[in-house]
C-alpha cells in the first residue's frame, strides 16, 4: 500500500459493482416509467367519477399520484367492493392540490380511483398518474 485505500484490483472491482447497480436502477425507473399512465378528469361540482385500472395484479405495488385544481376526497377500492353496498377502501385521502399513495394490492382484478367532489362548490380538474 502506498497510501491508497484501495489496490487497483479492488478500486475495479468496486467500479464494476457501483456500474452494475447503477444499471440495475435505471432499468427499474424505465420499468416503472413504461407502466405508468396519466387519466385526465374533470369532477364536476356535487359529483364523483371512477377510474378504473384492468387486471392488476396480486401483490403489484400500485403508487398513484392525483394532482387537482382543488379540493376532492380520493379512494382506491377494488371492484368488488366498488360494487358493494358500503364500499371498503384499500386507501382513502382528501387532497387539496396533491396527493401521493401508495398501496399493495391484495388480488388480482380491476380497482377504482375514485375522485369525489359531492361536498365540493365547483368543478375541478385533475391528472392521475
Amino acid at each position: 500500500m502506498h497510501g491508497s485505500f484501495l489496490n487497483r484490483e479492488a478500486a475495479r472491482s468496486l467500479l464494476a459493482v457501483v456500474l452494475c447497480v447503477a444499471l440495475f436502477v435505471s432499468q427499474l425507473e424505465a420499468a416503472a416509467a413504461a407502466n405508468a399512465i396519466q387519466l385526465s378528469a374533470e369532477v364536476p361540482a356535487g359529483k364523483s367519477k371512477a377510474l378504473r385500472l384492468r387486471k392488476l395484479p396480486r401483490d403489484a405495488i400500485l403508487a398513484v399520484r392525483v394532482r387537482s385544481s382543488g379540493s376532492l376526497q380520493i379512494a382506491l377500492v377494488s371492484a368488488a367492493q366498488f360494487r358493494s353496498n358500503k364500499p371498503q377502501a384499500l386507501f382513502r385521502g382528501a387532497l387539496e392540490r396533491s396527493l401521493t399513495f401508495q398501496v399493495t394490492l391484495p388480488e388480482a382484478g380491476d380497482y377504482y380511483v375514485v375522485l369525489d367532489n359531492r361536498r365540493g362548490k365547483q368543478s375541478v380538474k385533475t391528472q392521475t398518474t
